[in-house]
């Protein structure tokens, strides 16, 4: 009895884990037959996005700043 509960219970683990690997909105973007190759590509393409976005964020920040500072000499005369 003891093994059937625990089929039952790792097979429903299992199905689960599946579940929600499929009806999630971002998957997982490596597959198990993905050559090490493609996974250093889809690593390099990550890093350039995300260094890519941190530059555009930091050129609105100094925008921000920059505009702040003109306001602010504005209305210091």
């Amino acid at each position: 009895m003891s093994r059937t509960a625990f089929f039952v219970v790792f097979i429903a683990l299992v199905l689960g884990i599946i579940y929600v690997m499929q009806s999630s909105e971002n998957p997982p973007q490596t597959s198990i037959n993905q050559s090490p190759k493609e996974y250093i590509e889809l690593v390099e393409q990550k890093k350039a996005a995300r260094l890519a976005t941190e530059k555009a964020l930091k050129a609105g920040k100094q925008r921000t700043d920059d505009a702040l500072k003109a306001s602010t000499e504005k209305t210091q005369r």
